[in-house]
C-alpha cells in the first residue's frame, strides 16, 4: 500500500512537471553529447600511441612531451587505472560496471532536480564517465593527453575535467540553493 502511495506521489510530480523535466533532459542530453564529442575528438586528435604500448602502467604519469604551452600541456599517457587510483590492477569490469551505475543514476537524478543546472553539471559527469568508459571498453586502458608543465603531478583528459567540473558544479549548485531556501525561511 505504501509503495503504491509513493508510485501516485511520483505520477502526480512528474504530470505536474511535465515541461521543466523535458527541458532538463534536452539540456542534459545536449550537453552530454557535445562533451562526449568534445572528449572523443580530442583523445582521437591528440593521443599519439607511445612507443611502450606493450607495457601501459608503465608511464602512467610522464610519457614524452609533444607540446608545451606553458600553462597546459599535451603529452600521450596509458592509464589502466582511475584519475586518482592509477593502478594498474584495477579490473576493467568492476569499473565498467561502477561506471554503468554513475551513468544510470545520472539519467534518473535528472528527473528528481528543478534547476536547469543540475542537468548542465551532472550532463558533464556523464559525458566524462561515458567517454572513458569507452576508452576502457575500446582498448583495456583511457587515454591521458593533458598535464599542467607548472605542476606536473600527471596527466588526465578532457573526461577527468568534466567529471571534476561536474562535481564541482553540481556541490556548488545544491549549497546555493539550500543557502537561498534556507535564508528564505526567516
Amino acid at each position: 500500500m505504501k509503495l503504491r502511495h509513493h508510485w501516485n506521489n511520483f505520477i502526480d510530480y512528474v504530470d505536474n512537471n511535465k515541461k521543466k523535466i523535458i527541458i532538463n533532459y534536452c539540456v542534459f542530453f545536449a550537453v552530454a553529447i557535445l562533451m562526449l564529442v568534445f572528449d572523443l575528438l580530442t583523445k582521437q586528435f591528440l593521443f599519439k600511441n607511445p612507443d611502450n604500448l606493450e607495457e601501459p602502467g608503465i608511464q602512467y604519469t610522464h610519457g614524452p612531451v609533444q607540446h608545451d604551452f606553458g600553462i597546459i600541456g599535451i603529452r600521450s599517457v596509458i592509464n589502466e587505472g582511475l584519475t586518482f587510483f592509477p593502478s594498474t590492477s584495477i579490473n576493467v569490469l568492476l569499473v565498467t560496471f561502477f561506471n554503468v551505475i554513475i551513468l544510470i543514476g545520472c539519467i534518473v537524478f535528472i528527473l528528481f532536480f528543478n534547476s536547469t543546472w543540475y542537468s548542465v553539471f551532472i550532463g558533464c559527469i556523464f559525458a566524462g564517465a561515458l567517454g572513458n568508459t569507452i576508452d576502457r571498453l575500446t582498448f583495456g586502458w583511457v587515454r591521458d593527453i593533458i598535464f599542467t608543465p607548472w605542476f606536473d603531478n600527471g596527466t588526465f583528459n578532457v573526461a577527468d575535467v568534466l567529471v571534476i567540473v561536474g562535481c564541482v558544479g553540481l556541490v556548488i549548485t545544491l549549497v546555493t540553493q539550500f543557502s537561498i531556501s534556507y535564508w528564505k525561511k526567516d
